[in-house]
């Protein structure tokens, strides 16, 4: 019993020595990445530090409306729904049968 404790104990401290050292004004993002990079460090963990780490790495895309003061973004939206709509034309098409190079018969 003694030596598996010892044993595992021994497996602890090379694995302390092995791992990258943070520094005490690290950042959590710091500490996060020493975390991923570190190979003596169960995958399962490693994963989960990655993604915890991942949005403060790679900045997600996003879109903001500015709306002047006093402005009513319902209105506006309707207003410019109402502007798309606005002028629609249908192109007006029939088709006709043709003999295309091949010598196959088809509508266009």
């Amino acid at each position: 019993m003694l030596d598996s404790v010892t044993g595992l104990l021994n497996k602890i401290s090379e694995a302390q020595l092995r791992g990258e050292a943070v520094p005490a004004a690290a950042t959590a993002l710091d500490f996060l990445k020493a975390i991923y990079k570190n190979e003596g460090i169960p995958l399962s963990v490693r994963m989960r530090a990655a993604i915890e780490a991942l949005p403060f790495e790679t900045p997600k895309l996003s879109a903001t409306a500015l709306i002047p003061a006093g402005g009513d973004f319902a209105k506006r939206l309707e207003r410019a729904i109402a502007r798309s709509r606005e002028g629609i034309r249908m192109i007006e098409h029939s088709a006709t049968s043709r003999i295309d190079e091949c010598g196959i018969a088809g509508a266009v």
